[in-house]
């Protein structure tokens, strides 16, 4: 299979002359002027010398090596000149001075094709420069060995570009140091590949210091200095440490390229192809997320550690099953100490039996338990139903590749799968290789495969052949034994471990045979993340055995199937219908879209904002033709949206940017109106959801006058009086109606696992998703059963015979055992409905003495108020009417409600509650929104408590919170005070 290489993709020969564009006035003839005369930073002419014995002259290396290197004739102005022209064509912002000298960057968002860009600016920059001699710098065997076989892909392809380019290629090894003779001697492109490790290695591969005879005394190092290479590093921010980027400066680069997605430190950027710009323009496959979770929980302990750390004392981060108001389960992360009983911690019976933690270990991180045997290591779990979520995760990527398969195979496209799992033992279990590998995940996936292809005959047609021939694990590898006792085993791994560069090199060798629809792998499995270096433009579905952890995780894990796919004739496809990666995961799609969200930020992806540099690349025409915008005139547009309101400081787009409404303009100046149409486009795609104010904090001034005058004393009174209650409760009243309510209730759900796809759009705003499909299937009952009427008696006031009555009168106690939780929490929800109604039935309410709220603690907490956000503040024009001049409100109704009261005429004097405002009722403390102070007739005041609701229908509010206003007009009749409820329409005043 040869792959097709198109050489006019627009972002691609962006990227090229970004680079090239920066050494413009290097004459073309360069090498023929001098092949030793080189500048530096400072502009003195250098060549590269070796000292000789003690008293001995410096000898030119360059001349005894016979070195034809590279030459730069431009001094520092003209480079940096050159600099902030590529910088402003490109809508980056323009550097005043290099920054760490001739070090430039390119950023390419992973799949756009970085590798294809950099071995083309190579022969770009021997084309017009005469510049000869290249070395790519990389971090890892995948990197290089991924460069090597795309170099001898594109080889073909780059003659026919460059016929008067002939060039050699080579990966350095320290076995044949006498290679790098004919690299620095040689008058054609020469290419070498080499890691970084080549450079600062221990001492086993430090051979390019050493001197050597094939090398006339000389060493490596030595003839690479004298060509002064022009230096390519691929992933560089994983060679950012002063070791590294020392050994990079042993080189005596003429520049230094550096090509990556993910720079963590940034040097003078030419260009910029980020994730959202990639995926607007088509350039790489759409995301689909599937998700799968379980609904419900069981009452089985489940333990997940997240992370550990040492500050301020040894602690351990877990996910545990709590059980929450009301005994219901719900899973939430907890840090813990050493010792700690997790029952105590999660008020779960469930972890009963002394689950403790007995050690924290930061390197490697784990922790150990006292009732699990082993070592629980970050991101992996114990107890739960993680087996059932990872089962129907296989089965979700079996379905989608069969489905994607019988999509593809008729476009003569072949469908890779990938999964990463968490532990090797968990795929091979016992066996020793993918043929009589018998783990968890084989023997799922083999099943699961044969019982998916049996459902439809068009998908066992499409991908025929036996489960095991299908699948294969590449894996770390440790070598035991010597000579015929020398066995290979596979390991769990880090991925960064020289153990894993075995299996990446593995995965590399493969790579264009596993396109080919004559290999019948479709399906790998991967332990630790794949690094940088390796993709395949054909993984279609990527399918997460473990957790989500780190900070670039989810945009590694889409990294390595981000490219668009290529059929058998290495043709590649844009069609968005297929470029779909779905990505298998075991969080929701929104929790891993907001997670890829929160990644792309911390990696400064511009994400909800707009950028000074975003309309750059609009193209205007004037005298000299048509050319880009720019930075320096889209910062200018920028700086005009943000005088104008449109946008904030930060970019945020405000609520005076309504496009949809007839007639708006940005009122842009005169030369930008022709381009307003564009502008607001690149704005919109900015916009994340409905746009609303940045927010802002005031703090409320307190009208000290109101508290302190004997009016106001009488009314505060009057309104807080305390009182009492008793209940009287009918037992059989509560058991009919609560059993009736139990058997009408609506069908319990079996525990389950559910999985859902969901399309996922990158844009500006941030990923958006759509669900596109559910399934699910019932989770094997393999848990114990809580104590329902013990659980039932903690938080409801009822008789233990009384709840067993219920239990056994509904006729639903089936319905427990598929699904425990659920099923308490409905029968709780059913006994507080009735319980609520009933209590207050019989509530009786009495005047007592004492105060709720006494008037010298409202005085003390309203000098103490703090600022609020002023999104959620009422700024009232009347302020001698209420105790602040602003009115917090938790709704759009309170909004409403406070102006209302703001411009009546017959409202004397209004406030907002405070939180401590709170009378008892049988269903919990209540508390009311409003004091108001109503004039009658010229003279009359009535006190009156308001509440604001949504809706005057008890019946469209919540059975507790019509018990509570039920109670609360018992309670304030006690007190002779006036209780309303309104609505929007219905205010009761």
């Amino acid at each position: 299979m040869k792959f097709v290489f198109d050489d006019r993709q627009p972002h691609q020969l962006e990227a090229i002359d970004a680079v090239v564009d920066l050494f413009r006035g290097q004459p073309t003839d360069a090498d023929a002027l001098s092949t030793v005369l080189v500048r530096d930073g400072d502009d003195t002419p250098t060549s590269p010398r070796r000292s000789g014995g003690q008293g001995e002259p410096g000898i030119d290396l360059a001349d005894e090596i016979g070195a034809v290197g590279n030459s730069l004739f431009l001094d520092t102005s003209t480079l940096l000149e050159n600099l902030q022209q590529v910088q402003d064509r490109n809508g980056l912002e323009v550097a005043e001075s290099l920054v760490d000298g001739l070090q430039f960057d390119v950023e390419m968002e992973t799949g756009t094709g970085k590798t294809y860009v950099y071995l083309r600016t190579i022969f770009e920059l021997a084309k017009r420069y005469a510049f000869r001699k290249f070395i790519i710098l990389v971090p890892s065997v995948a990197i290089r060995e991924g460069i090597n076989t795309s170099i001898e892909l594109m080889r073909e392809h780059v003659r026919v570009l460059y016929p008067e380019q002939p060039f050699d290629a080579f990966v350095y090894s320290g076995k044949k140091p006498e290679e790098v003779r004919s690299f620095a001697t040689s008058t054609g492109v020469q290419v070498m590949v080499m890691t970084i490790a080549s450079l600062r290695g221990d001492k086993n591969n430090r051979i390019i210091h050493q001197r050597h005879d094939r090398l006339n005394g000389l060493k490596p190092i030595e003839f690479l200095r004298a060509v002064r290479p022009v230096v390519i590093m691929d992933e560089p921010q994983n060679m950012e440490s002063l070791l590294s980027q020392s050994a990079v400066g042993e080189l005596n680069p003429l520049c230094t390229l550096r090509y990556s997605a993910t720079h963590r430190t940034t040097r003078n950027t030419v260009y910029r192809l980020d994730p959202v710009d990639a995926h607007e323009l088509g350039l790489v496959k759409q995301i689909v997320v599937a998700e799968a979770i379980q609904d419900g929980e069981t009452t089985a302990p489940s333990i997940k550690l997240l992370k550990v750390r040492n500050k301020p004392s040894f602690q351990a981060q877990l996910e545990l099953v709590v059980s929450g108001r009301g005994g219901s389960l719900t899973r939430a992360r907890r840090w813990v100490t050493l010792g700690v009983d997790l029952e105590d911690v999660t008020r779960n019976p469930a972890y009963g039996g002394s689950w403790r933690i007995d050690e924290i270990s930061l390197e490697p991180e784990y922790i150990t338990l006292t009732n699990h045997p082993g070592k629980l290591l970050v991101g992996e779990s114990i107890g739960g139903a993680s087996g059932g979520i990872y089962r129907e995760m296989i089965r979700e990527t079996i379905r989608e590749h069969l489905r994607k398969a019988t999509q593809a195979r008729p476009e003569g496209i072949k469908v890779i799968s990938l999964f990463f799992i968490d532990k090797v033992a968990n795929y091979l279990g016992s066996g020793n290789n993918n043929l009589d590998a018998d783990g968890d995940f084989a023997r799922w996936f083999d099943q699961i495969l044969n019982e998916e292809r049996n459902k439809n005959p068009d998908w066992a047609a499409t991908v025929p052949g036996q489960a095991r021939d299908l699948r294969s694990g590449y894996f770390a590898q440790m070598p035991k034994g010597k000579g015929t006792t020398k066995t290979v085993t596979f390991v769990d791994s880090s991925g960064t471990t020289k153990k894993d560069d075995d299996a990446y090199e593995l995965i590399m060798r493969d790579k264009s045979r596993l396109l080919s629809e004559d290999e019948p792998v479709q399906f790998i499995f991967s332990h630790s993340a794949l690094r940088e270096g390796w993709d395949n433009p054909n993984v279609f579905q990527i399918c997460t055995l473990r957790e989500m952890g780190g900070e670039t995780e989810r945009r590694q894990t889409i990294g390595r199937g981000l490219r668009l796919p290529v059929n058998q004739a290495g043709e590649r496809r844009a069609d968005q219908s297929l470029a779909q990666l779905t990505v298998i995961a075991n969080e929701s799609y929104r929790e891993f879209a907001a997670g890829l969200q929160a990644e792309y930020k911390n990696a400064n992806v511009a994400i909800g904002h707009v950028r000074e540099g975003e309309f750059a690349r609009i193209i205007v025409s004037d005298d000299t033709g048509e050319h880009r915008l720019g930075f320096a005139r889209s910062k200018e547009i920028h700086e005009h949206l943000q005088q104008t309101s449109f946008i904030d400081a930060d970019g945020t787009v405000q609520p005076s940017f309504r496009p949809d409404v007839p007639g708006f303009t940005l009122q842009l100046p005169h030369p930008y109106k022709v381009i307003e149409g564009e502008v607001i486009d690149r704005i919109t795609t900015c916009v994340s959801g409905i746009t609303r104010p940045r927010t802002k904090r005031v703090s409320r001034r307190l009208n000290k006058q109101i508290y302190s005058t004997s009016e106001f004393e009488r009314f505060w009174e009057t309104i807080t009086a305390r009182t009492t209650y008793r209940v009287s409760i009918e037992r059989r009243k509560l058991i009919d109606a609560t059993v009736s309510a139990i058997r009408d209730a609506p069908a319990i759900s079996p525990l389950q696992i559910r999985v859902t796809r969901a399309g996922m759009e990158i844009t500006r705003g941030g990923p958006k998703t759509v669900e596109q499909a559910t399934q699910s299937s019932v989770l094997p009952r393999e848990y114990p059963l809580p104590d329902i009427v013990g659980q039932l008696q903690e938080t409801i006031s009822l008789t233990r015979q009384t709840i067993i009555d219920i239990l056994i009168e509904s006729g639903r106690l089936p319905d427990f055992l598929a699904n425990p939780n659920d099923f308490t929490v409905m029968v709780r929800n059913a006994i507080d409905m009735h319980l609520s109604s009933i209590l207050v039935d019989g509530i009786q309410y009495e005047k007592i003495h004492g105060s709720i709220y006494e008037l010298r603690d409202l005085q003390a907490d309203g000098m103490a108020e703090k600022d609020h956000f002023i999104d959620q503040l009422y700024q009232v024009k009347n302020t001698k009417k209420t105790d602040f001049d602003y009115v917090i409100y938790d709704s759009e109704v309170e909004r409403q409600f406070a102006e209302l009261l703001d411009s009546r005429e017959d409202i004397r004097l209004f406030m907002k509650l405070p939180e401590r405002f709170r009378i008892d009722t049988p269903v919990g403390p209540y508390h009311p929104d409003w004091a108001i102070v109503k004039v009658e007739n010229g003279a009359e005041r009535i006190y009156m408590i308001h509440d604001t609701k949504g809706t005057l229908d008890p019946a469209k509010r919540r059975p507790s919170e019509n018990a509570k206003i039920a109670a609360a007009r018992r309670h304030f009749a006690a007190i002779g005070v006036n209780y309303e409820v309104g609505a929007p329409g219905g205010w009761a005043l």
